[in-house]
């Protein structure tokens, strides 16, 4: 760590980073047939492939020539920071970012164990193969360039990561609207669907209400929706099928 400079670091990171974005964005299109900008940024950046790879490379980077032993730090690391980050991200921003809850020997759906032995994979792979390329890369960049590319990039971090925060303020607040609407739903359909046949009025009502919600989603937020499908489904699932099957009934 100590023979990594700040311009080092910082190369690595943008470099894995955009390597990550690349990996996630061929995932979805292989899984969904289509372009998905899958990066927690808007621009072509996985931080926590950066982050990371970073880590990795500062604990494990010495045991690269001992591959079992790699591996099995490989798994623990990203494991670790797998959950830690899934945890923050779900305590901060009250949503779930992705979901492991439907694989096997998963750790409250934040990590499972074939993607924690995948990740292990990928990092023994980026240790062992990838990194050596890309610090010899790094090495040949001239100080001064270093010094251009370590504040424009660290320019751009700042400004992306500000914008994205903002936007997930804004996205925190429609949430949680739209969450007390669902309360609202539940309670005013419950009633009005065992004591009255007249539906039409309350259901106009709460549909002004939904629709005004769903139009101040901005354009990052359809982004950041379309680029982690789960991100909201825990919380109106299982509303939305009790009320589908209470219409059923009434009908």
């Amino acid at each position: 760590m100590l023979e990594l400079s700040t311009y080092n670091l910082l190369l690595y990171f943008v470099i894995y980073s955009f390597l990550g974005w690349i990996l996630e964005v061929s995932y979805a299109f292989y899984s969904q047939h289509k372009f998905v900008n899958r990066g927690f940024l808007n621009g072509p950046f996985c931080p926590i492939y950066g982050s990371g790879s970073l880590i990795l490379i500062i604990f494990l980077n010495s045991f690269k020539n001992n591959l079992m032993l790699l591996f099995i730090f490989s798994i623990l690391l990203t494991s670790f920071l797998e959950y830690i980050t899934g945890y923050v991200l779900e305590t901060v921003f009250n949503t779930r970012w992705w979901d492991y809850d439907d694989n096997a020997y998963n750790i409250k759906g934040r990590v499972c164990l074939s993607f924690s032995m995948m990740w292990g994979a990928v990092a023994v792979f980026i240790i062992k193969f990838v990194h050596p390329y890309i610090e010899i890369f790094t090495n040949k960049i001239p100080v001064i360039h270093e010094k251009i590319l370590f504040y424009s990039f660290t320019t751009y971090f700042i400004v992306d990561l500000t914008v994205t925060i903002i936007s997930l303020i804004e996205f925190r607040k429609i949430i949680i609207q739209l969450e007390q609407l669902s309360k609202e739903i539940k309670e005013k359909y419950s009633y009005f669907l065992e004591k009255t046949d007249v539906i039409e009025v309350p259901i106009k009502e709460l549909k002004i209400k939904y629709d005004n919600a769903i139009t101040s989603i901005k354009i990052n937020h359809k982004r950041l929706l379309s680029a982690f499908p789960n991100l909201m489904s825990k919380s109106f699932d299982n509303l939305i099928k009790e009320i589908q099957n209470k219409l059923k009934l009434k009908r």
